[in-house]
């Protein structure tokens, strides 16, 4: 698609479209760029709540421990891990992104040499509704799209798991993380952690998972 009139007027020569259409390419490179820094920060912040809260379950079940906080902690923690995995793949795309602008502008020849980049375009439908940055790379795409740069606009987003998937793969962590963190197996038979409610998909605090059923066990004994 051409650059030309639209952009930047019938009264520009070539050489200037070019570089204008350059320079329009390092801009959106460096504001990816703006954004995984951003990124790195939002990780960083959720790496200090999920050490916070790992001392503080750690001293609940010391101290005091209540097994419904101990087991609302714990799934903070994984739900919080979760998070950030999502925010390490939104990181990896963005620098892909800038990565591939980057050779855009290096080899572009001229304003019209913009031609749609389907790397590109796949990259930016795959973090345009990430919360944490969805208002800056919508308009981005859309600047992308008048450009030429990409063909059409997406509404799409990362994969997202509904809610009972994330719930079950939650409390399937559970476990995992008391290992983790040493949490006594005693009390972890208090917590129930994890047994799910054929119902809802939740879990009984006080429940504590049998392997094989009790009654059975007690007739062949008796």
């Amino acid at each position: 698609m051409p650059l030309g009139i639209n952009l930047f007027g019938a009264g520009n020569t070539e050489e200037a479209k070019k570089e204008n259409a350059k320079e329009m390419v390092r801009n959106w490179q460096h504001k990816l760029k703006a954004e995984a820094r951003a990124i790195d920060r939002s990780i960083r912040t959720i790496e200090r709540e999920e050490e916070k809260m790992k001392k503080d379950i750690q001293k609940m079940a010391k101290d005091n421990p209540d097994p419904k906080n101990l087991q609302m902690l714990a799934k903070s923690i994984v739900r919080s891990g979760k998070s950030k995995n999502r925010l390490y793949t939104t990181r990896s795309t963005l620098q892909a992104t800038a990565n591939e602008l980057g050779n855009m502008a290096a080899t572009m020849r001229s304003a019209d040499a913009m031609k749609s980049s389907t790397a590109v375009m796949k990259q930016i439908t795959s973090v345009v509704n990430v919360p944490e940055i969805a208002s800056s790379m919508k308009e981005m795409q859309k600047e992308m799209f008048r450009a030429g740069c990409i063909e059409e606009i997406v509404e799409e987003s990362m994969d997202a798991l509904d809610d009972v998937e994330v719930d079950e793969e939650v409390d399937a962590s559970v476990n995992a993380l008391y290992d983790e963190l040493a949490i006594d197996a005693s009390l972890r038979m208090i917590t129930g952690a994890p047994v799910a409610t054929p119902a809802t998909g939740g879990y009984v605090a006080s429940e504590v998972p049998t392997p094989m059923p009790k009654a059975k066990a007690a007739v062949g004994t008796s």
